[in-house]
């Protein structure tokens, strides 16, 4: 009977397609693809699918190593149902977290005052899959997951929808079990087999149904958000437009009066006093204007941040939800923009009304042309550095959404980027030694300036101002330099960390967490081989930056005593820092410390939870 069992599963695993035929045993890739769909939402979206394949690695983890050849069959059929479960619970996360983000871009787009009433199918992620407690009741089942699939199109519109395979196996479930007339553990194994291939074709074929609404109600909400955006604008306009044709009302009633001036002094001079009145009203708006905008442009500085931090390791739902925060932050921006783009236009008409006045005062409009010039040039290289920051945040989605679907594409847009980087840098660069020449020159402008006649003092105070800002100009555009290089730096090495292990940023710094079972025997603090060149990747991310120090932390679960735990993570995480020392890393940036069993991110009471809570993880900060 076990020779049989053995001859059915080589029959099987042979009509598996490439992407299942890994050198990888079973139970590891189930393990895997399990986490995988556990990032994807799965305990969330397919519940009763992602328990059942955590059921069924336990089992096998449990009795994989049995003396007794059945049992260690029985892990082994365990093991490869768990993988096929895993798969079908990451599909359907990936459908059901789709659809997710369809009905919270419906709820944008009728926010902004559109109309969306998508209705796509669904399922209860918590459905009890009713397979019977017989053989016969279980390939039927399985049979009319299949005939499910198919209603779907997914031999249609899946490409590796694998139907063919399930076909095979439900077959061959047929003949082990005479047509359902004899229970038969093979038979039930092949008919489970056969059901979750069948599911994940089903959900793959609902996800791409799912997908194929998302860009036109992306487009939808970016068009409706805009439109939202202009209105305001246009309702500042509006009032901006009422203020300045009171101003010039009070402009042109100060010039009718000064004719008459010995006449009408005071009438006039009450002129003059709502005049300025409004200058310092307007002046007074610029600033609060100024204010606002650098508060919104913090705020997407903030958003930009967080979503190209998410756009590495986030899930698809934290990515949309980070998107619209990205577009909204846009939108305040757009909109204190052109309000600061009607102040300028509100302080010309201003110094226009000053020339038409009977008696206009050349040093004051002369001062109030040289402010809208200052104020004008400050709104371009806003609008320039915004630019700038928006290709850069636009360079690094793109980056990040091309390293999800294909590595070597990823990293040549990398290097692009970062050469992109350098040359911003260098112009950056050449503009700040243009801004020092400029400021040379203003300075021996001023001291030219002092050796005038007392009549010139005023302008030689105004000459050594402008010296001075232009230097504190230069200044912080070194510092702005200084920290978009950190940051490149930053984004750099985080990226390629991602690519080796699993990273997360936490307010201690950035974590990579290495698993223990990868890196370690059971037991033991000796890194295996594999180790090692996983260790000599990351070493080559760490060697040559000496801003970065490290902390090796070694994790233990709570099997055994606390002291021995204690002595068994402090031990790995000595390993693991004497090795990346070996390669390069100096021995001042980098410390080690066990921690035992005093901080598990999963519960102990489950193998699942104890494997997690065995780990390392590399604390990265930057002095």
């Amino acid at each position: 009977m076990h020779r049989v069992i053995r001859w059915l599963l080589g029959v099987i695993l042979a009509a598996l397609p490439l992407a299942a035929q890994q050198n990888l045993p079973d139970l590891t890739q189930a393990q895997q693809v399990l986490v995988l769909a556990d990032s994807a939402g799965a305990q969330i979206y397919a519940k009763s699918l992602y328990d059942d394949a955590s059921y069924r690695i336990r089992f096998a983890q449990e009795n994989i190593d049995s003396p007794n050849a059945a049992t260690q069959q029985q892990a082994r059929m365990r093991a490869r149902e768990a993988l096929f479960a895993a798969r079908a619970a990451l599909a359907k996360a990936r459908w059901l977290s789709t659809n997710a983000a369809v009905n919270n871009l419906q709820i944008d787009v009728r926010r902004f005052g559109g109309t969306s009433n998508i209705n796509l199918p669904t399922e209860d992620s918590n459905i009890d899959y009713r397979r019977g407690a017989t053989t016969r009741e279980r390939i039927a089942a399985a049979q009319a997951a299949i005939d499910q699939a198919r209603a779907a199109g997914a031999e249609e519109s899946v490409v590796d929808n694998d139907l063919g395979t399930a076909f095979g196996d439900l077959d061959s479930a047929r003949k082990v079990s005479r047509n359902g007339d004899n229970n038969s553990d093979v038979a039930d194994y092949l008919a489970y087999i056969s059901e979750m291939i069948a599911r994940r074709a089903f959900y793959m074929a609902r996800f791409n149904e799912s997908s194929r609404t998302v860009p036109d109600l992306q487009l939808q909400r970016t068009r409706l958000a805009q439109t939202y955006s202009e209105q305001q604008a246009m309702s500042e306009r509006t009032q901006r437009e009422e203020a300045e044709r009171h101003a010039a009302e009070l402009q042109a009633q100060l010039n009718s009066e000064a004719a008459n001036r010995q006449a009408q002094s005071e009438e006039l001079d009450r002129l003059r006093q709502q005049v300025e009145d409004t200058r310092r009203a307007m002046q007074q708006r610029v600033e609060s204007d100024r204010s606002a905008r650098l508060e919104a442009e913090r705020n997407l500085d903030a958003a930009m941040r967080a979503y190209e931090a998410a756009a590495v390791s986030g899930n698809q739902a934290d990515l949309d939800r980070l998107r619209r925060q990205v577009e909204d932050q846009e939108i305040a921006v757009r909109t204190i923009q052109e309000r600061e783009r009607l102040d300028a236009q509100a302080m010309n008409a201003d110094i226009t009304a000053m020339q038409s006045s009977p008696n206009p005062q050349a040093d004051l409009i002369a001062q109030r042309h040289a402010e809208l010039d200052a104020y004008n040039r400050e709104l371009s290289g806003d609008i320039a550095a915004r630019a700038e920051i928006q290709r850069h945040h636009e360079a690094a989605v793109a980056m990040a959404a091309q390293q999800r679907q294909e590595a070597i594409a990823q990293a040549q847009a990398y290097r692009a980027e970062v050469e992109h980087a350098q040359q911003v840098a260098q112009a950056a660069e050449q503009q700040a030694a243009a801004a020092q020449q400029q400021a040379a020159q203003t300075q021996q402008q001023l001291q030219t300036a002092q050796q005038q006649t007392q009549q010139q003092t005023a302008e030689a105070e105004k000459a050594r101002q402008a010296a001075q800002s232009a230097q504190a100009e230069l200044e912080r555009t070194r510092e702005e330099l200084a920290r978009r290089d950190a940051e490149a730096r930053q984004l750099r090495m985080q990226t390629e960390l991602a690519r080796i292990a699993a990273t997360k940023q936490e307010s201690r710094g950035l974590v990579v967490t290495l698993p223990s079972g990868i890196f370690f025997d059971s037991g033991r603090s000796s890194l295996k081989a594999g180790a090692k060149k996983t260790l000599d990747r990351i070493a080559a991310q760490l060697v040559g930056d000496n801003a970065i120090r490290v902390v090796v932390e070694g994790h233990t679960d709570s099997t055994g005593s606390a002291d021995k735990n204690m002595a068994l993570s402090e031990k790995r995480a000595q390993a693991v820092r004497d090795y990346l020392v070996s390669k390069g890393v100096p021995e001042s940036q980098i410390t080690s410390a066990g921690k035992g069993e005093s901080e598990p991110i999963a519960t102990n009471k489950t193998v699942a939870g104890r494997q997690q809570n065995r780990r390392v993880e590399l604390v990265i900060t930057r002095s």
